[in-house]
């Protein structure tokens, strides 16, 4: 593992647990000034030392969990958990020696909602909450913790009705409806709760949803503008090659028919002859370099059958290379709409693949499937396989394992961009010591004469 990028550094998890963390020193913050103020200008004698010892383990715990971070822990659902299952209880205890359910600070229940909703998964958030609700409940059938000063049941409301005077000779008869209102916070604590973490984990789920759509709109404009460029250097090599190569053949032909005609050596007719072939070998490698650049330069779209497609790839095989592959052809007579030649060479070059791939003799599988959407190409070899490393790259344009000379690495990056302009896809499947497997796609909707 590479030591120069510690992982604390490479993830949003990290980064939401510093922020929680710097919202739990807000929060120590908060407690100790309201304690001091409470203690110094109201006449409640406050249970310092149990507050102190809940404020200090607070703290202890913090200064833990930054420890722990520091040393590149990992970050996960359920260390998240842990620290807000810790707040709850924390949080249980200073309401409990404060007043209980009469403490307006019972609110602050909700911001662990909250957090739970945005930071966790679903099940996890249900879970705090659910016991955040099980938490404030208990602080109405705890035994009433009892103010050295004061009882708050009794005193605490009616000095407040006093100080804002009011008159507190029907306090007898708000006790009642205050134990409804109360019960009354509790059900509607419970309710809350639940709106939030089912709303706000819905908007999570949405805005997920949404950015992944955005991750995958930027990749599939890098890829079209690789694409671009391909073909951009694929014409202009096309171009620049036809006059000189038109001028070769021209002469060839010129020479051959000279020669003929005073019967000139037989070994320089024969040259000629080769020089010929080797243009017109010349003139369709242009060609095909073209279509490696993901253009098919104005191939038409047409009508074959699936098993024309497997004839072609096989054809252009060398002999001892088309007696190692295997084909299984599920497809029957079903016709397809495509360009013909770049079909083919896509097929023709994952056989080139798993061939290169596997070792000397082993055979290479081709199988023509269907599913209910799609038509499958599917090639296994039994080469070496990939690691998870080489994996991610083997469809990135200009990647190649093999040996210099034997490839531009442009293969599997043009068979996947063909499967996504007839909306397929490629999916490659490979470890280590047990071969690779590539199915190519394409959505049948797509690909499918239309009828009437």
């Amino acid at each position: 593992m590479d030591q120069t990028v510690p992982p604390l550094s490479s993830g949003p998890p990290h980064i939401a647990f510093r922020w929680l963390l710097r919202l739990r020193w807000g929060a120590i913050c908060g407690q100790l000034l309201l304690i001091g103020l409470v203690s110094m200008l109201f006449a409640i004698d406050i249970p310092l030392l149990i507050l102190s010892a809940i404020v200090g383990f607070e703290i202890a715990s913090n200064l833990l969990f930054h420890y722990r971070l520091s040393r590149g822990s990992r970050v996960a659902d359920h260390t998240f958990a842990l620290v807000l299952l810790l707040d709850i209880l924390l949080l249980t205890a200073l309401l409990y020696y404060t007043g209980g359910p009469m403490n307006p600070f019972t609110l602050l229940y909700l911001v662990h909602i909250t957090l739970a909703a945005l930071l966790m998964q679903p099940r996890y958030s249900w879970a705090i909450s659910a016991l955040t609700v099980i938490a404030y409940a208990t602080l109405f059938f705890l035994p009433r913790y009892e103010m050295a000063a004061h009882d708050i049941g009794t005193t605490t409301l009616g000095d407040l009705l006093a100080f804002c005077h009011f008159e507190p000779a029907g306090l007898e008869l708000l006790r009642d409806p205050m134990a409804i209102h109360l019960q009354g916070m509790l059900v509607s604590f419970g309710v809350s709760a639940a709106f939030i973490v089912f709303f706000v984990g819905r908007i999570r789920k949405a805005l997920d949803e949404h950015q992944q759509t955005l991750t995958d709109l930027r990749e599939q404009k890098l890829r079209n503008e690789k694409l671009a460029s391909l073909a951009t250097l694929a014409a202009g090599a096309a171009h620049e090659f036809s006059t000189p190569l038109a001028t070769i053949a021209v002469a060839a032909s010129e020479m051959h028919h000279a020669l003929k005609e005073k019967e000139g050596d037989p070994e320089l007719l024969a040259d000629t002859a080769l020089i010929r072939r080797q243009v017109d070998r010349c003139r369709e490698i242009l060609y095909h370099m073209a279509a490696d650049a993901g253009e098919h330069l104005g191939e038409e779209l047409e009508e074959f059958a699936v098993q024309w497609v497997i004839d072609e790839s096989l054809r252009t095989l060398p002999p001892a290379a088309r007696e190692r592959i295997t084909v299984i052809n599920r497809t029957g007579d079903l016709m397809i709409r495509m360009p013909f030649r770049t079909v083919s060479r896509i097929v023709r070059g994952l056989l080139k693949n798993g061939l290169d791939a596997s070792p000397p003799g082993a055979t290479v599988a081709l199988a023509c499937l269907l599913d209910d959407q799609h038509l499958i190409f599917e090639v296994r070899d039994h080469g070496s396989g990939m690691d998870k490393a080489t994996l991610a790259k083997a469809s990135e344009p200009f990647f190649t394992t093999k040996e210099p000379g034997r490839g531009l690495g442009l293969g599997l990056y043009l068979a996947r961009s063909a499967a996504e302009r007839f909306g397929g896809e490629l999916d490659i499947a490979s470890r280590p010591g047990s071969g690779t497997v590539v199915r190519l796609a394409f959505a049948r909707s797509r690909i499918q004469p239309q009828t009437g």
